[in-house]
C-alpha cells in the first residue's frame, strides 16, 4: 500500500529477476481503506524504477510513494505491485 516499503528476498545465493511492477491502482481490491476515483492508473516508471532498486541483488526494499514513482492518479490511494523470481 502507499506509503509502505516493500521488502524482496532471495534464498541464499540465488539473485532477483524482476518480472513485472505497478506503482498506481487497477483494483478496488487491495489497499481500499483510502479514496478511489479510479481504477485505471499506473506510474510508467514502475518497472525501471523497481529493476534499478532489485534486479540482480540477493534482496531489496522499495517504498511505495509517490515521490518514488510519481503520482498518476492525484487523490486516489495507490499500491506497488512486483511479480519477480529468485
Amino acid at each position: 500500500c502507499e506509503r509502505e516499503t516493500l521488502s524482496i528476498h532471495c534464498p541464499a545465493g540465488q539473485q532477483i529477476n524482476i518480472v513485472s511492477a505497478l506503482f498506481g491502482r487497477t483494483s478496488s481490491e487491495y489497499c481500499s481503506d483510502g479514496p478511489i476515483y479510479t481504477t485505471n492508473c499506473r506510474s510508467p516508471h514502475s518497472l525501471a524504477r523497481v529493476r534499478t532498486s532489485c534486479q540482480g541483488k540477493p534482496s531489496c526494499s522499495v517504498q511505495a510513494s509517490y515521490s518514488v514513482f510519481g503520482d498518476p492518479c492525484v487523490g486516489t490511494g495507490k499500491y506497488l505491485e512486483v511479480k519477480f523470481t529468485c
